[in-house]
């Protein structure tokens, strides 16, 4: 190969290295925060980083120094997102369990040590929650993220987080990964996993894996509401797991018709 070619590649390489990273931090990231990840010489990130910027792939905040991801990525996630068989199939599914449950309804897969959310629908609007569609939420900290992670062994999920620095966002969240492959194995002998304000507290939530023709994990589908709900008995825990676990084998019988 001709050493323009090689040099090519190795831009190319650096390039998605880049957008994977900016992916990860939504906040964004300054220059030497960038180089420092990635170890890439100055003089080429500089480069680098001012030609992706003019595509649009990314942005930089001139107040903050820091650079997100930018229009172009995010109008490219919405149509992969738009066209994905995966959340036309589940669309109706969250639909249904919103109405039914009154809660706010997730779809997620798991990227890295994250699940990232494809599809939200809320039921009621005067509540926040920091699950938004295109945001990665720490998988152990999530009703979601441990859903997905049944479809991997006690080796697996080891390798996956052993180098991840577990942040304990309250007394309720999993602070290492002992505990973390301990309420994987009981949520694959439940069927449904659980959290019970792990990463906000004033909220429990409920999720059940999607599974693929292979009966591979592909997805998981969630159903959160505010504790006061249980409170006010407007819901009860076990009307919302077994809600949830019928969606998800319904949405994971017909991921399995269409494929």
């Amino acid at each position: 190969m001709p050493e323009s070619a090689h040099g090519e590649v190795k831009s190319s390489v650096r390039t998605l290295q880049i957008l994977k990273l900016l992916s990860s931090h939504q906040a964004g990231l300054t220059f030497t925060e960038i180089q420092k990840h990635l170890d890439i010489p100055k003089s080429s990130l500089f480069v680098l980083l001012s030609t992706i910027q003019q595509e649009k792939w990314i942005e930089f905040n001139a107040k903050t120094n820091r650079f997100t991801l930018g229009i172009q990525a995010w109008e490219s996630t919405q149509q992969y997102l738009n066209s994905s068989q995966l959340i036309s199939i589940a669309e109706s599914h969250i639909t249904e369990m919103m109405n039914d449950l009154q809660s706010s309804v997730h779809l997620a897969v798991l990227s890295g040590c994250d699940a990232l959310y494809l599809a939200q629908i809320k039921s009621d609007r005067s509540y926040d929650l920091p699950s938004k569609v295109g945001v990665r939420l720490p998988a152990q900290a999530t009703a979601l993220g441990k859903s997905l992670l049944t479809g991997y062994s006690d080796d697996e999920i080891r390798s996956m987080f052993k180098n991840l620095v577990f942040k304990k966002f309250n007394d309720s969240t999993i602070g290492n990964l002992d505990e973390l492959v301990k309420e994987v194995n009981k949520v694959k002998l439940q069927g449904f996993s659980e959290s019970n304000g792990e990463l906000v507290e004033r909220f429990y939530c409920v999720a059940a894996p999607v599974t693929d023709r292979s009966g591979k994990v592909v997805a998981a589908i969630s159903s959160t509401v505010p504790k006061r709900y249980l409170v006010e008995k407007k819901v009860s825990k076990t009307r919302m797991q077994e809600c949830v676990q019928d969606e998800a084998r319904q949405v994971s019988e017909e991921l399995k018709a269409y494929s």
